[in-house]
């Protein structure tokens, strides 16, 4: 026997080897149906004298089979609907209606396309779905009609008709008789279940996650247990409020729900499946915002959606349908007339719209949300918690801690937390009852009152343990992409373009520094110094705020599949083009300023240049270390005071003590001024005037000289000798991949906070 749900819950479909099956909302029921308007022992299906027959079990709403009320014992028949209260069921059996048939019937179905079975239908010309062998894609059910669903292709994209089927067909949990398909969109036909992905139907086994259970959920602190065996439960399609106050452990609940910070012991289970054992396959399930906002507030609505969809939707996803995606995601956020402002230029109440229409990009069945509403005005505060309670309404699982208490009433159950322990959870008006209170915002005044270790904690019951784990349900989204590189960098082009006067300041700077350093300095040698120093900071300055300011961001973009290695690249390569760009353009300036190029250009260039790539992996590093952009800028001064020290120009190596010269010889700066040093002496002859006119790049090279070979360079010989730019060489390259790998590693510590 099947059953499966059309309506008034996240469908899904149920195969049930049994002869008697209560249905519910109670723990203990064969199939558990998680609405409020349920009873906990609603009816029974059984199986009697060869026939199948449904009987109310004295439920307050009452249950009827296609559309009319039963009174008493009543046949069932494959293809009856049944209503149990505000829930539409389908019901199903085998050719031979019986319990044992029920094993004939596979759960999943049979799809066949072409003539052959498959979980994959591509889309192109129109599609005919149906139980008819003569239509184009067969679904083996005797719930689906022989003629039960279109698809068919318009200038628009693809549009879902319903060809007057019986059991219906149903688009997010609503049935449909036509509707525009949108990437994300999940689409019932009887028992079967399907996500559209922009080129095609993907099948899945289920649409939502099923009941979320928590039993024995405990994590130390510092200070003791921050969890102490706390409990939760949640059915398909609740909104539910995790509340208490402050230092409660709220969050920590949250993120052991989400598998975001694992509990140290306790379970979490989605249905059957164990969560912390199948995490890499089911947190593609879930979208997750953070209380800190998840976009960069210089773009705008439309773009930061865009650029959040493609890192998220498979390659290969059509323009087209990712421009309808957006658009649809923008007017069910509210924000339509706010698409082209810059996120930074929204209201707070605004800004998180946004935050969780990036998470809803992916349609998920199941989001959670730290403190929402944290620093929202009332009305914002409101109009947020109407849109959650309006995706719960389309089938989605809501799950958010907040210590307001003005709008749970929104909610389907709120779960109250104390010292760690979860002390209650069920609806908001028992909750009032509970703890002896006529307003529910004087629950913490209540709590405060009440010694919270003489509260018993909620304790779920888990049943039916199974004897092993359920395999983890089929991601809504596949073939997620594994190369975002030209995505990231393109994102930093429209950053970087958005902020015009950041753009300037940037193209300032070395013209700036480079006519000052023209003007000041009349030595070639410092001329060329100062513009290395110069490379060195606006490499570290550029880069030292750039990963740690979007730590959050990058956090959550991590868990939906952003590879550590692309974003980390994307960062480099575009902080290296920028620092190499404006070490050029302050290079270029000086010249102008000294009418010409004093030593070897080339080589000048090249020490220019793989200067910039290791002062970005220098700043990059620093920023993946900070715990904040603050901390980050304050440790800059500290990278470039000993570069110049320790450079072999304000100190010549000849002057350096032999613990000194050790350690400035592994500078990015020392490494520098060795390019520098050869730049000028390449291919001159040596001679007094030669030493008089670059008397630091004769004195360091002549010291390399004489460390090498014992003797000092000949005078009347022309220096040809570039084996120090090739060991400069070398150790900047180490600086730059050193650099590289440790933001890696750094970064990777910090990905879970």
């Amino acid at each position: 026997m099947s059953i499966s749900i059309l309506a008034g819950l996240p469908p899904r479909s149920e195969l049930l080897r049994s002869d008697s099956v209560v249905i519910g909302r109670a723990a203990e029921v064969d199939l558990i149906l998680g609405h409020p308007e349920v009873s906990r022992r609603h009816c029974r299906v059984l199986f009697e004298g060869g026939e199948w027959f449904i009987e109310d079990l004295g439920s307050q709403r009452g249950t009827a089979v296609n559309g009319k009320r039963i009174s008493g014992r009543t046949a069932l028949r494959s293809g009856d609907q049944i209503q149990v209260g505000p829930v539409t069921l389908a019901f199903g059996v085998g050719s031979d209606e019986s319990p044992g048939a029920a094993e004939l019937v596979n759960p999943l179905g049979t799809v066949l396309y072409m003539g052959k079975p498959t979980a994959d239908i591509p889309l192109g010309s129109d599609l005919i779905f149906g139980r008819s062998d003569e239509v184009d894609v067969v679904l083996s059910d005797p719930v689906v009609s022989r003629r039960h669903a279109m698809i068919e292709s318009g200038p628009k994209g693809y549009r879902l008709l319903d060809l007057h089927s019986k059991s219906g067909s149903f688009v997010n949990g609503r049935r449909f008789d036509e509707h525009d398909l949108v990437i994300g969109d999940q689409i019932q036909l009887g028992p079967f279940f399907f996500i559209y992905d922009g080129r095609r139907l993907v099948r899945v086994r289920r649409l939502s996650v099923g009941r979320i259970i928590a039993i024995g959920l405990t994590r130390h602190g510092d200070n003791g247990p921050i969890l102490n065996r706390a409990g939760f439960v949640a059915e398909p399609g609740q909104f539910i409020g995790i509340l208490g106050p402050s230092g409660a452990g709220k969050t920590t609940l949250l993120d052991a729900l989400s598998g975001l910070r694992p509990a140290e012991s306790g379970k979490v289970r989605f249905d059957q499946t164990d969560l912390y054992k199948n995490l890499g396959q089911l947190r593609s399930l879930f979208g997750y915002v953070p209380q800190d906002d998840i976009v960069h507030s210089d773009l705008t609505v439309t773009e930061a959606l865009t650029f959040a969809a493609r890192l998220r939707l498979p390659a290969g996803t059509p323009r087209p349908e990712i421009v309808k995606l957006v658009d649809h995601t923008i007017v069910s956020l509210g924000l339509a007339d706010r698409v082209n402002l810059k996120i930074g230029r929204l209201s707070g109440g605004q800004r998180k719209r946004v935050s969780v229409g990036v998470e809803l990009l992916s349609r998920p069945p199941l989001l959670f949300l730290d403190e929402p509403t944290s620093g929202l005005d009332p009305l914002a505060e409101f109009k947020l918690m109407e849109l959650l309670r309006h995706l719960a309404d389309t089938g989605c699982t809501v799950i958010c801690t907040t210590h307001v208490m003005e709008n749970v009433y929104l909610m389907d159950q709120i779960a109250i937390v104390s010292d760690g322990r979860v002390v209650f959870q069920g609806p908001p008006e028992e909750a009032r009852s509970r703890f002896g209170v006529i307003r529910l915002s004087s629950l913490y005044d209540a709590l405060q009152s009440i010694e919270s270790r003489a509260l018993p904690s909620f304790e779920p019951t888990l049943p039916g343990e199974p004897d092993h784990d359920a395999p983890a349900p089929a991601p809504l989204t596949t073939n997620r992409r594994t190369f975002s590189l030209p995505i990231l960098l393109q994102r930093q082009l429209a950053i970087f373009k958005a902020d015009p006067k950041n753009l300037i300041i940037l193209l300032a700077q070395p013209i700036i520094i480079g006519s000052l350093v023209a003007w000041a300095a009349s030595d070639p040698q410092l001329d060329q110094f100062f513009a290395y120093l110069a490379t060195l900071w606006f490499g570290c300055s550029n880069s030292a705020q750039e990963i740690v300011k979007e730590l959050p961001i990058y956090r959550r973009e991590r868990l939906v599949g952003l590879s550590r290695w692309s974003y980390l690249t994307s960062k480099f390569v575009w902080m290296a083009s920028l620092t190499a760009s404006q070490s050029l353009l302050l290079y270029a300036t000086i010249a102008v300023g000294k009418f010409g190029v004093h030593g070897n250009f080339r080589w000048q260039i090249i020490g220019l240049i793989l200067l910039a790539l290791a002062a970005t992996g220098i700043g990059l590093t620093t920023s993946a270390f900070a715990r904040s952009p603050m901390q980050a800028v304050m440790l800059v001064p500290l990278l470039l005071i000993p570069q110049i020290l320790f450079s072999g120009f304000t100190v010549p190596a000849k002057d350096m003590t032999p613990p000194v010269l050790n350690l400035s010889q592994i500078m990015p700066t020392f490494a520098a001024q060795r390019i520098a040093d050869v730049s000028f002496l390449i291919n001159q002859k040596i001679s007094g005037a030669l030493a008089q006119n670059y008397p630091i790049a004769y004195l360091n090279i002549n010291d390399w000289v004489r460390s090498r070979t014992g003797e000092r360079l000949k005078t009347g010989t022309v220096y040809r000798e570039i084996r120090p730019v090739w060991v400069a060489c070398g150790s900047l390259s180490l600086w730059t991949i050193g650099g590289f790998i440790c933001s890696y590693w750094l970064l990777g510590r910090k990905e879970r906070g």
